[in-house]
Parts: structure tokens; sequence; C-alpha cells
């Protein structure tokens, strides 16, 4: 029997996760996240409320990017969160379309075994008929010897009549 040792392919177990939850990312999570941006917003609010005046001179002084670069915070947030998700997804369809393939790779190698293992049975049945007509050669070769000689007397008899006929009709 042929065993070619590749029919154990194992599909790889496991989920591939990808997150943004690493060095300086988290930092900005930490910033970006519900509570933070509410305390920013209560702050500024009790500024407005308490110093109206000096509210405004502040923003006067500090221009509108203060403001741009908190919802801009807030945007980015939004994006790292939803890129954080597109890429766990793609991981994901990755991770299943490698398991797959190895699934497929493994009925690939056990089918290729059983084609081995039915080759190997067709070459020992081709080999026991050649040894088979191989025995058998000599005792055609006798028969085929006989039927010559069959054949060969058959012809000169054949020949005879021909002779004999040939000249009846001249005498005739």
């Amino acid at each position: 029997m042929t065993t070619l040792g590749i029919g154990s392919v194992e599909a790889p177990k496991g989920v591939a996760e990808a997150s943004f939850r690493v060095g300086w990312v988290k930092h900005f999570r930490v910033a970006l996240s519900s509570a933070g941006g509410a305390a920013v917003v209560l702050a500024l609010f009790e500024l407005l409320q308490r110093q109206p005046l000096e509210a405004f001179r502040l923003l006067g002084v500090w221009g509108p990017w203060p403001i741009v670069a908190l919802v801009s915070l807030a945007f980015l947030g939004r994006f790292l969160s939803r890129m954080n998700e597109t890429v766990q997804t793609t991981f994901s369809a990755v991770v299943n379309s490698v398991q797959q393939g190895a699934s497929a790779q493994g009925k690939t190698a056990d089918a290729l075994t059983r084609l081995a293992e039915q080759g190997g049975r067709q070459s020992e049945e081709v080999r026991r008929l050649a040894i088979y007509a191989g025995r058998e050669l000599g005792s055609i070769s006798e028969r085929l010897d006989k039927q010559d000689v069959v054949m060969s007397d058959v012809a000169r008899s054949i020949e005879r009549i021909h002779t004999r006929l040939d000249e009846r009709d001249k005498r005739g």
C-alpha cells in the first residue's frame, strides 16, 4: 500500500483579531472616549456660564483651532473605531479563507493517496498479467507453429486440386 503522508493536514485553528489598542492610539482612544468628551464639553460650558467675557477673549486669543482640533479628534476617533472593525472583519475573512484552503488541501491529499493506492493495485494487476502472458507465450508459439504447418498442408492440397482441375479442362 502506498502512503503519501500528506493526508493528515488539518485546518489551522484560531481567530485573528486586529486592534488599534496599542501604543499611542490607545491614548487617543482614552482621550476620545465619551466620558473625556463630556468632561471637556462641561468644562467649556461652565467657563461660558461663569465668565462669558473671559471665554470669548480666550477664544479670540486662541482662535477657532482648539474647537476644530476637538471636533477633528472626535471624527478621528470614530474613523479609527470603524477602521478597527473593518480590519477585524477583513482578517476574519482571511482566516476563514485560509481554513477552507487547508481543508481543501487535506481533501486533495486524501484523494491523491487513494489514487496512489489504486494505481498500486493496478500496477500489481498489470505485473500479474505480464507474468501470465510470459508463461503462456511458449504454448501460444507452439500453437501458431502447428497452425502454420496445417495452413501449409491446406495450401498444398488446394494447389494440387487446382492443378488437377486445370489438367481436366485441358483434356476435356
